[in-house]
């Protein structure tokens, strides 16, 4: 991650430079301002390069997206956590994979980017959820070591630990996902706010109706 932070850093700094004529607005409403930086300062089979570069690194962006959606369609399902987990939940003989988890979750990549407006709202619904989805244990954790009650780590269950930095650096965690969650959610994408809370409905009456009296948690295996 260090690595990653250092090097796109340097890579946008790199990019900014490179603006063409400094003409920041042109460039910013290009439908591929990368790529319009890069036919503006590079020889045409240069600037293909950087385009097959790019488009192979999205390539496998996808596909590390969709195989995670797959794996936890089936992690769900095979707890009985999903609906039509009998089907969600089988593994082919054959391939060895969950066939139905990732032929379904693929079918619906597909189907929710076949409407072009829906992708930048998708996009801001995922980053957004993925901020939560890694800030609630924070946050949970923070509360309950708080309160003293509940799950919570200990110097014996986390024997690496921030010591007394850990409070302050849950509370910013805390505190940039929400700043975050607005961002993402203010005029002109008022859309992804509506789309969020519509998405949050649907998932509160899925559980209340089904998933809080069948599902049961993740399921132990006794070793033999």
């Amino acid at each position: 991650m260090a690595v990653s932070a250092v090097v796109g850093w340097v890579l946008m700094l790199i990019l900014t430079w490179c603006i063409p004529n400094g003409d920041i607005k042109t460039t910013a409403e290009h439908p591929y301002p990368v790529l319009h930086i890069a036919y503006s300062n590079l020889s045409v089979f240069f600037a293909n390069v950087v385009a097959v570069i790019i488009g192979v690194a999205m390539w496998l962006c996808g596909a590390s997206s969709i195989t995670s959606m797959a794996r936890m369609w089936y992690a769900f399902a095979r707890d009985d956590g999903m609906p039509g987990s009998s089907y969600l939940k089988q593994v082919s003989s054959r391939y060895r994979t969950p066939v139905w988890s990732i032929l379904i979750t693929s079918a619906l990549t597909v189907l929710l980017c076949v409407y072009a407006a829906t992708f930048y709202v998708i996009t801001s619904i995922s980053t957004i959820t993925l901020y939560l989805a890694y800030v609630i244990p924070v946050y949970l954790n923070w509360r309950n070591k708080r309160r003293r009650q509940g799950e919570y780590t200990t110097p014996e269950t986390a024997p690496w630990n921030l010591g007394r930095w850990g409070t302050p650096l849950n509370i910013v965690a805390i505190l940039w996902t929400l700043f975050i969650t607005l961002v993402f959610s203010l005029p002109p994408n008022e859309l992804v706010l509506w789309s969020m809370l519509a998405v949050a409905v649907v998932l509160c009456v899925y559980w209340k109706v089904h998933a809080a009296r069948h599902f049961v948690g993740p399921k132990s295996v006794s070793a033999d």
